[in-house]
């Protein structure tokens, strides 16, 4: 799903650090962190020194993990 909420774009790298399923992406590119400044959204690419300007991430969570160890449970 594509997000420009700063704190769901927290969380799930959050999630990435301790979930291997999870992924952030903008593009091809895995995001490392994020941030806003001046009311744009601001993220650190891997393998990149510098803050890029997005509109958008993209966010990935598997239904079911393929190991089993980081399923994420729905709340109803």
């Amino acid at each position: 799903m594509q997000s420009t909420d700063l704190e769901e774009i927290k969380a799930a790298l959050w999630e990435q650090a301790f979930h291997p399923c999870t992924r952030v992406r903008w593009g091809v590119a895995q995001v490392m962190a994020a941030r806003r400044s001046r009311g744009q959204l601001l993220v650190l690419l891997r393998g990149r020194g510098r803050w890029c300007p997005v509109e958008a991430v993209t966010i990935e969570r598997p239904k079911l993990c393929p190991t089993g160890a980081c399923d994420i449970e729905e709340v109803t």
